[in-house]
């Protein structure tokens, strides 16, 4: 062995600090790039932002002010201690029955109960026993875990236990609690008004029967008319099963901002990228003399750095704009017939295509299509949506929805129909793929589709 020394040439690419944030820019969502062009601003004495004159605040609701105090004041008033005041009961409840119809603005199902709760008249023992439990049911609102467990924990008695839960049972939405399907379905009917033994006969003898539809069965073992057990079983189908159905996390829904919106003109569709909402900064002109009277210096090297800094920010910001419409133009042009038509017109298509279409590398595609989102008058939809197996599933899905919404139900399309209605519509799939997608869809089978007359 000897050691050498040789000359080699060489060739790699390397990337300049200039290229390694214009490709960072361009990966960014709205979010995020908002949130970078903040800290440069902050950081950076050479960017600042345009001064825009002050939007003037649409005028509100008087009435609408007065809803949301009202509810804000309500809310205030759960974290203080008056708890035991009848006021605060009587105010507290007007906001409860407030959260009934606004299930879908993020208030959970445990929040919910426990704002019940607190407007009860129990001990404060009992009032912890029942705050434990609520944090143990589940978000769909069933109870798991056994009373054995829940007595073992709390130090209860198998008694004690179950009065609680009971008592808890006894909250709104009817059917919390539960500990089964059919316990669900019963507590429900106990809420009814008139006759229920029938209805009760049926859920803890027949849910099977119920389930599958077989409807036939059930009128032999009874010896009920097919007409009185359509009946009972329409109004049992009419009951929830997911009781924590329809309530939020106790988190505000994330709200999507378009970055771009396509539009329907004379000549076609037209692609709009929505800057309203991101502030673009530009060059802090209060500066800019100082480069010109200081030629040296600390100061003039530190200023020259930042205002180059600025420049090729700005420059980034705006070559990510450009290759994002270019992206999304291309898109549009490739998918006419979804924007035409809908989401069952969804052609197939890939990075290829795209990078194709304009000209660049599909790694460049692909950093523009990550967290970008285009509204158009079918709904918002993620750039992503255009190119992945996932656009073909919702368009096969959705056609599937179509052709079961259509069908007879006295006479219900087996899943080898659907294949065949499927490919008269374009979507060409298997029987197993319809039934996966059906069950995605809670789809019943034909089966238990099936409506007798």
């Amino acid at each position: 062995m000897d050691l050498n020394i040789a000359i080699k040439q060489t060739q790699k690419l390397v990337l300049t600090p200039q290229m390694e944030q214009s490709l960072a820019v361009l990966q960014m969502g709205l979010q995020e790039l908002e949130q970078q062009i903040e800290e440069e601003v902050l950081s950076n004495p050479m960017l600042t932002y345009e001064e825009t004159e002050d939007r003037e605040e649409p005028e509100r609701d008087s009435e609408e002010d007065e809803s949301e105090e009202g509810q804000i004041s309500i809310y205030e008033r759960q974290s203080c201690k008056a708890a035991n005041t009848g006021q605060f009961r009587e105010d507290y409840q007007s906001y409860l029955n407030s959260l009934v119809d606004e299930k879908s603005c993020g208030t959970s199902l445990k929040e919910y109960l426990r704002m019940q709760l607190y407007t009860k008249q129990i001990s404060f023992r009992r009032q912890k026993i029942e705050e434990y439990l609520i944090e143990c049911m589940e978000e769909s609102g069933y109870l798991k875990m056994t009373n054995q467990e829940i007595s073992r924990i709390l130090g209860l008695s198998q008694h004690e236990t179950e009065r609680e839960i009971r008592f808890l049972q006894n909250l709104e939405p009817r059917g919390v609690f539960a500990r089964n399907i059919q316990e669900c379905l019963l507590l429900q009917i106990e809420s009814m008004e008139g006759e229920t033994e029938e209805l009760r006969r049926l859920v803890n003898h027949y849910m099977e029967e119920i389930l599958h539809n077989k409807i036939p069965k059930i009128c032999k073992e009874t010896g009920w008319s097919r007409k009185k057990v359509l009946s009972l079983t329409a109004r049992i189908k009419e009951l929830e099963p997911v009781p924590g159905r329809g309530y939020g996390n106790g988190e505000a829904g994330e709200f999507i901002y378009p970055d771009f919106t396509v539009r329907r003109t004379d000549e076609g569709y037209r692609v709009i990228l929505n800057r309203e909402r991101m502030k673009i900064p530009q060059i802090n002109t209060e500066y800019l003399p100082l480069l010109d009277r200081e030629k040296s210096g600390e100061n003039y090297e530190y200023l020259q750095e930042q205002y180059q800094n600025a420049r090729m920010l700005l420059k980034n910001i705006s070559r990510r704009e450009e290759t994002l419409c270019r992206v999304a133009e291309a898109i549009v042009q490739r998918q006419r017939e979804f924007f035409e038509k809908g989401k069952m017109y969804l052609s197939s298509m890939n990075l290829a295509d795209i990078a194709l279409d304009i000209d660049m590398h599909e790694s460049t595609v692909s950093r523009a299509l990550k967290d970008k989102y285009l509204e158009c008058r079918w709904g918002i939809f993620e750039l992503k949506y255009f190119f992945s197996n996932k656009g073909t599933e919702k368009n096969a899905r959705s056609c599937i929805e179509k052709i079961v919404q259509k069908e007879d139900k006295t006479k219900p399309l087996s899943d080898a129909q659907i294949v065949k209605e499927l490919e008269k519509m374009g979507v060409d799939i298997s029987r197993r793929t319809v039934v996966k997608y059906r069950e995605q869809l809670q789809i019943p089978n034909a089966l238990q589709r099936k409506k007798y007359c």
